[in-house]
């Protein structure tokens, strides 16, 4: 019985050292993709400038503002990524038509800062795969895949573009985590089951006190 109970409390522990590395290295991915999501944000806001640039040339282009979520799931960064290489065709298509549009220096100067933050967008996106790459390699050792989807960890999904932004964001799910019940209920069970043990053990050694009391005395059977 007490092998049992020091069985159960190296779980409880292993568990929980698990729950601590994940946790941190879960908040670790969440924090790169809120990195990329300020990335592409920042993207969206100047290509909203340049749109709006472009319609001081040509009011009869029709060039739709684009909207800028603080929603920072891998889902919605490819959906929102994917918008601004169409509505980059878009502009670059229209400034063709236009030689005093390509030749402004207020154009010029809002691309090269696209351009700049299409380069931070692609940096961010690599430290958000490598935390990934971490994270999921953690959760997958032993013992910690033993814990991992009870403790709320899900695997986390990588974050890839192509040439043209293109990606199957349905594939794509939020990224969650879990915030400490799960754990709590975790401990709160253990705790329970390790009382029980105790409880089962005491009673098991005060019945066998109880019988070594009950057998006759060696100096007795003599007489």
């Amino acid at each position: 019985m007490i092998f049992l109970v020091l069985l159960l409390i190296v779980a409880v522990a292993m568990a929980v050292i698990s729950y601590n590395a994940l946790q941190k290295q879960g908040q670790n991915v969440r924090e790169k993709a809120s990195n990329t999501q300020v990335a592409i944000s920042k993207k969206l806001t100047l290509i909203n400038q340049l749109i709006d640039v472009v319609k001081n040339y040509q009011e009869g282009e029709q060039l739709v503002q684009l909207k800028i979520s603080q929603d920072a799931t891998t889902g919605n960064l490819a959906n929102s990524y994917q918008q601004t290489g169409a509505i980059m065709a878009a502009v670059q298509g229209i400034a063709d038509k236009f030689p005093n549009l390509k030749a402004s220096e207020q154009y010029h100067r809002l691309v090269d800062s696209i351009q700049q933050c299409e380069q931070n967008i692609q940096d961010c996106r690599e430290k958000y795969n490598y935390a990934v790459k971490e994270y999921n390699t953690r959760r997958s050792k032993i013992p910690t895949v033993f814990f991992a989807k009870t403790m709320g960890f899900p695997e986390a999904p990588y974050l890839q573009f192509d040439i043209s932004g293109n990606q199957d964001v349905t594939s794509l799910q939020a990224f969650k985590t879990d915030d400490g019940e799960r754990l709590q209920q975790l401990l709160s069970g253990a705790g329970s089951k390790i009382a029980g043990l105790a409880s089962q053990a005491g009673k098991a050694g005060a019945d066998l006190v109880d019988k070594i009391r009950e057998l006759p005395d060696k100096n007795q059977t003599k007489n």
